[in-house]
């Protein structure tokens, strides 16, 4: 009896060691071969988005408790996440509420599908984090959309993305 308990409970044991190094393997966010090339893409854009973004989606982009994730696996979604059943605050956040509601017209949904670099540099640039100033300069936003796009595994054009290329750049899944 006392073979068939060890053997047990090597068993469990071995089971609950595959688990949490199997979920310890997980990624969320960007990985870190698309994060180093986007910060190589744009210093500016990886300082803004540690600056301005990463207090509340995580300095990989991977959602934190208050925001959802931004990069990798399940960020940029083409169309908006259905906020019933997420555990995220900021689907509550009154004050996420009100640019919502003071952005977009009576009836449409909160955002825009993401498609392009134009896209995303529309919603980044009219829902502003709380703590951004209305002094970022569109030159920033768009270092900010660069670095975004090639950490989330994006192809962006050799000088980055601006207003003349934005909309030939898409958002390519992870």
């Amino acid at each position: 009896m006392f073979g068939f308990a060890r053997k047990g409970f090597s068993q469990a044991t071995a089971l609950l060691v595959a688990l949490v190094t199997s979920c310890g393997a997980t990624q969320f966010g960007a990985n870190e071969a698309n994060l180093a090339r986007a910060r190589t893409v744009t210093t500016r854009g990886a300082d803004l988005f540690a600056k301005e973004c990463a207090d509340c989606h995580g300095d990989r982009g991977e959602g934190l408790a208050q925001a959802p994730a931004v990069l990798g696996p399940g960020g940029l979604p083409m169309y908006p996440r259905d906020s019933a059943g997420t555990g995220s605050m900021a689907i509550n956040d009154p004050e996420q509420l009100r640019i919502r509601q003071q952005t977009r017209p009576a009836g449409a949904p909160w955002r825009d599908p993401f498609r392009t670099a134009q896209d995303l540099f529309g919603f980044v640039k009219t829902h502003p984090a709380k703590k951004r100033a209305e002094w970022v300069a569109p030159d920033d936003y768009w270092a900010l959309v660069t670095f975004m796009l090639a950490a989330h595994g994006s192809a962006v054009p050799a000088g980055g993305i601006n207003a003349d290329n934005a909309s030939s750049v898409t958002i390519q899944p992870p």
